[in-house]
């Protein structure tokens, strides 16, 4: 959330006071910052946009790995009906910037009756700065 402050400066030629206003931001928690990172990647994933979801990993999964080799995560993708953010834990972003987000579910597989709902843990790393979501093995 951001701040407004106001400074004011020495009274210029003519009587008038130059004051300017600035922003300041107070720091984003982890889970905050993870939370808005990952709700992006979720929106693509949902949209199926691979390229985009493939920006989100970290820059040393890309020069590994391909996007259509990363798209191969989610290749049961069509069959969700729904996907939302779950639960965030930082619990290790101090020491070793790690977060987990729980992603849920919501499915019907081919000759299913009924929809099924389940939990995916996806890892998320901080890196200079950005979180990047660490693609499961």
């Amino acid at each position: 959330m951001s701040k407004l402050t106001l400074k004011c400066f020495l009274p210029l030629l003519g009587g008038t006071t130059l004051c300017l206003t600035a922003c300041v931001s107070a720091p984003q928690l982890p889970e905050e910052a993870v939370r808005e990172r990952a709700q992006g990647w979720l929106d693509a994933l949902m949209q199926y946009d691979i390229d985009a979801i493939y920006g989100y990993t970290t820059p040393a999964y890309r020069s590994a790995h391909s996007a259509g080799f990363y798209s191969k995560n989610y290749a049961g993708r069509n069959m969700w009906r729904s996907a939302a953010l779950g639960e965030i834990r930082c619990d290790a972003a101090d020491d070793f910037g790690v977060c987990e987000v729980d992603l849920v579910v919501t499915y019907r597989g081919f000759n299913m009756t009924y929809e099924m709902t389940t939990v995916l843990t996806e890892t998320w790393l901080e890196m200079g700065g950005t979180w990047y979501t660490q693609p499961r093995q």
